[in-house]
């Protein structure tokens, strides 16, 4: 089977390489020749698992999401003939949930491709038109809108002529549609950062675009986790703003839009092909004169005498900046972002009642929900866009990585636990009291600082000093962590509302959860240290596969 479809793409392969195709990309402004180099270029790149993050680039995982998104499809089409559906009615649920898909995937990916071109770099410098360059960049997202398109299409296409006044035309249209619309949809997630460029500075591009990344998250993080009726009083708002829209001709109305959207397409397209080049350093590197003042501060004073001196500072300062300005581990974070913000809104809104009282209450789920942060912050944090730059740990003893490690753990602790805590405490001394608040907040942190001490322990190697390729998006281990952290928070959940039934229970319970922290913490910094020295090791290592030490007997 895997030999038909390589013969397949390669006679697609050859025929689009011909002169009928590179006359089309002429008209565009696109030189074939460079434009195949660049190509082959990129195919090289992903072979080697260069290119980071780039879905349409990994055929394995985009394989398996088009076969999930057809099997999702193929239920939803043998539904339809069991109860004899329209076919208008199930092209409307396909197209649907391709639209919403290919939305979701294609900012993502464009973004990603556009924002962030770290081999452009190389190739500023060459004879390339930005047009060229962005064409054979964004190649690549063609690959995700067949896949989806025919993994969502196809086989309720197939299913139509045998639905309720289906014809032996339908599947025929309904494939033509979903393939026009999957292309008008890729054109314009590309032509909105087109048009973002026009306004946008090419430096502060990133954090454009990685806003723009999160507003498909937030609506669907919206609609999730609003409380019950929102969405509809919303809708029933935009009905009465628009109102007397009803009266303007369906055609007319239809013709409008589509021209304002074709406009706003190409104008942004066009913005891609102009100096896109020229802007992609800026782009890349960022701001030139970020925040970078040498200063004494009082935090990090306090850090460097607490946890391991300035080897401890220095890693406090770079988990704090890097955090903030990594490519990828932002990028990874976004998506659940919105999620985690939405449930800690439920959790407030819920009535955030005291967990001493005799019922159970939402405050329950606090250091709980923040032990979900950290594990997926220690997750995320091994991997990050200059993983190539980590051989200047090399530099550092051995010691002084040990006080590095030291200077990590504090800054997780401080702003995912300590901070936390604190900007709670006056609202749970509002609902509680004092003496409750007190109570909890020394509870929540001595808790989540247990959480921060297992995911410590998942840390693989140095922060931001690893390459996230194809093996670890598909791998089974995160999911495995992730699905033992729900049983054993609900567990200690249950446990937790069984242990606020008796104030004193908690005053002894704190202090020795706060000791098994303190011990645990221990062994997490001294295996993170351990795993420190491993990738580093491995470092070294590599270096002896392209150079080879010359000895005096070989050189006379």
């Amino acid at each position: 089977m895997s030999n038909h479809f390589d013969r397949f793409k390669t006679a697609i392969e050859s025929r689009l390489r011909g002169p009928a195709f590179s006359g089309v990309l002429q008209r565009l402004n696109i030189d074939p020749k460079r434009y195949w180099l660049l190509m082959d270029l990129f195919h090289k790149l992903s072979t080697r698992e260069e290119m980071q993050g780039q879905l349409g680039r990994q055929t394995r995982i985009l394989r398996f999401s088009a076969i999930f998104s057809a099997a999702m499809s193929g239920v939803a089409a043998l539904v339809f003939i069991l109860i004899q559906g329209t076919p208008f009615a199930l092209a409307s649920v396909s197209l649907g949930l391709t639209i919403f898909t290919l939305v979701a995937v294609l900012l993502s990916e464009a973004a990603n491709s556009l924002v962030n071109p770290d081999e452009a770099l190389a190739l500023a410098h060459q004879p390339i038109n930005g047009a060229t360059y962005t064409g054979a960049k964004l190649s690549h997202l063609l690959n995700i809108v067949l896949h989806y398109v025919l993994g969502w299409n196809l086989l309720p296409a197939l299913a139509t002529p045998l639905l309720k006044d289906g014809r032996w035309f339908h599947p025929a249209l309904h494939l033509l549609v979903a393939f026009t619309l999957g292309l008008v949809l890729a054109l314009f997630c590309c032509s909105i950062f087109g048009l973002v460029m026009r306004v946008v500075p090419a430096r502060r591009m990133k954090s454009a675009a990685q806003f723009i990344q999160a507003i498909p998250g937030v609506l669907i993080a919206f609609v999730q986790f609003s409380p019950r009726g929102t969405v509809k009083r919303l809708f029933g708002v935009v009905l009465t703003v628009y109102a007397p829209l009803e009266n303007v001709p369906k055609w007319l109305l239809g013709f409008v839009l589509a021209t304002v959207a074709i406009a706003i397409t190409v104008v942004g397209i066009r913005s891609l092909s102009g100096d896109y080049l020229i802007r992609v350093s800026s782009m890349v590197h960022g701001r030139a004169n970020a925040a970078t003042r040498v200063r004494r501060s009082l935090l990090g004073e306090i850090i460097r005498k607490a946890f391991g001196g300035q080897a401890g500072r220095a890693g406090f300062d770079y988990v704090k900046r890097m955090m903030l300005r990594d490519w990828q581990f932002r990028r990874q974070l976004l998506g659940i972002l919105p999620m985690i913000f939405f449930m800690a809104l439920g959790v407030v809104s819920a009535g955030m009642a005291s967990p001493l009282s005799s019922g159970f209450t939402s405050s329950h789920f606090v250091p709980h929900l923040l032990g979900f942060i950290l594990t997926i912050v220690c997750a995320a944090l091994p991997y990050g866009t200059d993983y190539k730059a980590v051989w200047l740990f090399l530099l550092a003893s051995d010691r002084a990585l040990a006080r590095f490690a030291q200077g990590i753990h504090a800054s997780l602790w401080l702003a995912f636990t300590i901070i936390p805590n604190l900007l709670l405490f006056p609202l749970f001394a509002w609902r509680w009291g004092i003496a409750d608040a007190a109570t909890f907040a020394m509870y929540s942190a001595a808790a989540s600082s247990v959480y921060l001490a297992v995911g410590l322990s998942w840390m693989e190697g140095i922060p931001f000093g690893k390459q996230l390729g194809p093996r670890q998006i598909q791998g089974n281990q995160g999911f495995a962590r992730m699905i033992v952290f729900i049983i054993v928070s609900l567990v200690a959940v249950g446990l937790q509302y069984l242990l606020f039934r008796n104030v004193l229970a908690v005053w002894i319970a704190t202090p020795l959860i706060a000791l098994a922290a303190v011990a645990l913490t221990r062994k997490s910094l001294h295996a993170f240290h351990a795993a420190m020295v491993y990738q580093l090791g491995l470092t070294t290592q590599m270096s002896t596969l392209i150079y080879k030490e010359v000895g005096a007997e070989t050189l006379d």
